[in-house]
Parts: C-alpha cells; sequence; structure tokens
C-alpha cells in the first residue's frame, strides 16, 4: 500500500481557470491596440496630419483642389497658372495667406495653387540658400520659404521670393 501512495503523490496535476485564460487574452489585445494606436500616431504626426504648432487658417472651397504637393508643382491641366509655396505654420504665413485670397477675389484670369512646405512630403524640396533656388524641373526643383512660381505650359518661366516680389508679380 505504501508502493501506491507512494506513485499517487509523484502525480501533479496541473489546472488552469477559465479566469485565467481570459487574463491572458485580454492582456495580450490590449497590448495589440496600443500597439496600433502608436502607430496611427506615428503616421499621422509624419504625414502633418496631426500638428503641435500654430493652429492653421483652413481655407475652405467646395472641392479642395487648391492645396498640393511639391512634386505635382508641373502637372496641371491648365496653360498658365501659378504655384504658392510656403510653410504654413510659420510666423509670416498670414501674409501668404492674404495675397492668395486677395488674388482668388480679384484676378481669377488664372489659377493659383498652394504648396505647404512644412509638409514631410514637401521636405525635399526646400533650401535655406536662396541662390540655390531650381524650377527648371519637377527632378530639380528648389525653392525656400515665401517662393512664388508661375507655369506655363508645364515648365517653370518666372520666381519670385518673398512677400514683396510676389505681390509685384501678381498684381501688376
Amino acid at each position: 500500500m505504501s508502493r501506491k501512495n507512494n506513485m499517487k503523490s509523484n502525480k501533479v496535476k496541473s489546472y488552469s481557470s477559465d479566469s485565467d485564460e481570459m487574463m491572458s487574452l485580454f492582456k495580450v489585445l490590449g497590448v495589440v491596440v496600443v500597439v496600433l494606436v502608436l502607430f496611427y500616431f506615428v503616421f499621422a504626426i509624419a504625414s502633418g496630419e496631426i500638428s503641435f504648432g500654430k493652429k492653421k487658417i483652413v481655407i475652405q472651397e467646395d472641392i479642395q483642389n487648391v492645396e498640393i504637393l511639391a512634386g505635382t508643382t508641373f502637372n496641371k491641366s491648365q496653360e498658365t497658372y501659378y504655384v504658392l509655396m510656403y510653410d504654413f505654420n510659420a510666423d509670416d504665413s498670414i501674409s501668404y495667406e492674404n495675397l492668395y485670397n486677395i488674388f482668388q477675389n480679384n484676378y481669377r484670369t488664372n489659377k493659383l495653387y498652394l504648396v505647404d512646405l512644412s509638409k514631410k512630403f514637401n521636405s525635399e524640396y526646400v533650401v535655406d540658400d536662396r541662390n540655390l533656388i531650381n524650377i527648371s524641373s519637377v527632378d530639380l526643383l528648389k525653392v525656400v520659404n515665401g517662393t512664388l512660381i508661375k507655369v506655363e505650359n508645364g515648365k517653370g518661366v518666372s520666381y519670385s521670393v518673398g512677400i514683396d516680389e510676389i505681390k509685384k508679380t501678381l498684381f501688376n
């Protein structure tokens, strides 16, 4: 009999309760949700959807076809148009917005597109030195904050830099 008792005591029974399994499931689901939320925020910040700076004024149109990416500067269907490139979050952005609004309200003969240089997609086209500006093609495109490009037949024909030069170009 002692041998039977000895064999029974060597057997280890392992049971897991349903609550332990449910807790493990909730922990895994919680980790997955946290990871997905983190990915969303990283990509939203990188794309400019979420910003932590000054709130920008949104120009409302029936169909938003005013703001374009710098890479599409020379791809529009109009024969002649302008592209105004500036940082929508910069301190002087309100001046460029005012120029855009005045142009849209008074000079509808040519189209004026906007490019937000603060977006990550447009950052490869931005330089700090005015001497490095190049508007010959999209592959070589380089601009500074506050640049207006005049495009004719898909080619950049002239550019202006700064509020004063842009005013002269648009309104003279």
